[in-house]
């Protein structure tokens, strides 16, 4: 992370409560009840039964849209056997755009926080016509989704109004745990509970990073692996809450062409987690590094200097929750210090809105793979 954690220099106008950790806005409050509602998740899939049938399956497909699909791209490479794909749920519903069509003897995990999102509703839907199994990763047990799925996780994350942070956080962790790749035990759920608590409740680190955000043009998030997943996830919160124009890329993406787009009044926000040890991932991001100086191109970084708050040995499924946690308190602070934040969504919740005359449209147009 850059710089140091003088609180003062982000924003003199700034009354001091509202960097609270827990709020007094919703999107703060939700972040601290984040660890809870990640060890309610964990709790439910204690004895593995639903695991056990993802892992049994020929092929894992992950389906979501917006923050769900970057927690699906977060989660995809800890499926080792079975591996996992991902799919944005659009793809599959307008005729299988990315040529990957669902097939009998997959498992569809279709990740939706309010089970109704009508475009991976009507995926579940499709990927039930052609023989898979469906496994619903969702908060709502009543939702339609949950309903029409074989099997239901559910993550009970109660009321957000702030922003998708405990969606993020409940949806990694019940993928990865379907992965095998993090604990359902008690003794060590609640253990991970008290870790994730900790950086939840640590928000010095984040507030001068926040400040170069504030300040950019345009932000470039950039991870390789898991951490693509939460360069997505940052991009989407950034561009809702902290409402600065955000564009997700690998490292290596970035370097081939929108570099050049890029300058000293922007910003790059490198996520590092979740992968193993790689001298030569090390290597090029060292590079990477050495280029943005020679540009005056700010950098801020999650997880490669200065370390995570995750323990030493952590797996790295956990490394990416702390990281995740991290990006949801940077956006948070950003929103806050440029004056952007707001509760809710505005134009979401008007303009989008609702859309169940569209899921019926797309359910009964669409053509599944026979």
């Amino acid at each position: 992370m850059t710089g140091s954690t003088d609180w003062t220099s982000v924003a003199a106008t700034i009354d001091p409560s509202g960097l609270a950790p827990d709020g007094p806005d919703s999107m703060g409050r939700e972040i601290c009840e984040g660890p809870a509602a990640v060890e309610a998740t964990l709790a439910g899939l204690a004895g593995g039964a639903i695991g056990r049938v993802v892992r049994e399956a020929m092929r894992v497909v992950l389906i979501g849209t917006g923050a769900s699909f970057a927690m699906c791209e977060a989660a995809a490479p800890f499926f080792a056997r079975p591996r996992a794909i991902v799919r944005e749920a659009s793809s599959i519903v307008f005729d299988d755009l990315d040529g990957q069509p669902i097939k009998r003897g997959d498992v569809a995990v279709a990740v939706s926080m309010s089970g109704a999102s009508p475009e991976t509703r009507a995926a579940s839907v499709l990927a039930r016509r052609a023989g898979a199994t469906v496994v619903a990763v969702t908060a709502r047990a009543d939702s339609p989704l949950a309903g029409s799925a074989d099997h239901v996780v559910l993550t009970p994350i109660g009321e957000e109004t702030g922003a998708a942070t405990k969606s993020e956080l409940t949806a990694f962790a019940a993928l990865a745990a379907l992965a095998g790749a993090l604990p359902t035990e008690p003794g060590a759920v609640a253990q991970l509970r008290a870790q994730l608590a900790a950086t939840a409740g640590d928000l010095a680190p984040m507030v001068v990073d926040a400040e170069a955000v504030v300040r950019a043009r345009t932000c470039w998030t950039l991870g390789f692996g898991p951490a693509f997943g939460l360069a997505r996830a940052a991009a989407l919160l950034l561009q809702e809450k902290a409402r600065r124009p955000a564009v997700p890329c690998t490292p290596s993406e970035f370097r081939h062409g929108p570099i050049e787009a890029a300058g000293p009044e922007d910003v790059v926000f490198l996520v590092d987690a979740g992968a193993p040890q790689s001298r030569a991932r090390d290597l090029y991001l060292d590079r990477l590094t050495a280029e943005l100086a020679t540009l005056g191109i700010p950098l801020v970084v999650v997880g490669r200097t200065g370390g995570l708050p995750a323990p030493a040995g952590s797996s790295p499924a956990v490394t990416v929750l702390h990281a995740l946690l991290r990006v949801q308190q940077l956006a948070r602070v950003a929103a806050i210090a440029g004056g952007s934040y707001r509760e809710d969504f505005l134009v979401l919740r008007t303009v989008v809105g609702a859309a169940d005359d569209l899921f019926e449209s797309i359910r009964d147009n669409a053509v599944p793979e026979s």
